[in-house]
């Protein structure tokens, strides 16, 4: 075999390889991407589900939090400001959510969570009270968003919510 034939024959193995290592680096960022997601999906899972197992666990927590809607406004200081406090870690999880939808990064599943979040939780004393403690840590876009909420959490006037 002469020499330039050898060349051939490789410069043809090195393009088909450089295709193959093309498709394998494709492949690699699909699969990460879905877990990067999937680890993102289940870290905002664990900071909701927080609230549901200590309402289970708990019954002090379980009447604190009964209380915080028909009560707040008697609250003393020391109630208002625990109340307060759970409504920012509730408040930022959901606008962690917002924001990571607003960057591409949450499914079309996990909207219709957030969405049907969005519309119970601005109704809450604690969580409106919070918003105004953490809202200057979110982009233009969420604090918009969030604040289109009306009483019922549905948008007032943005002009879609997709």
């Amino acid at each position: 075999m002469a020499l330039e034939q050898i060349y051939y024959v490789t410069q043809i193995l090195v393009g088909i390889g450089f295709i193959l290592s093309i498709f394998f680096l494709a492949v690699q960022m699909r699969q990460n991407s879905y877990l990067l997601r999937k680890t993102m999906a289940d870290g905002r899972r664990q900071r909701t589900n927080f609230l549901a197992e200590t309402i289970v666990t708990d019954a002090d927590f379980r009447d604190f939090e009964r209380r915080i809607n028909k009560d707040y406004d008697t609250f003393n200081p020391d109630e208002r400001y625990r109340a307060d406090i759970l409504g920012v870690r509730i408040v930022q999880s959901i606008l962690d959510e917002l924001s990571a939808y607003f960057d591409g990064q949450i499914s079309d599943d996990e909207w219709l969570n957030l969405k049907w979040n969005m519309r119970h939780a601005p109704k809450r004393p604690h969580v409106q009270a919070a918003y105004s403690w953490v809202k200057d840590g979110y982009s233009k876009q969420v604090q918009e968003y969030w604040e289109s909420l009306d009483a019922s959490g549905e948008i007032r006037f943005l002009q879609s919510d997709n």
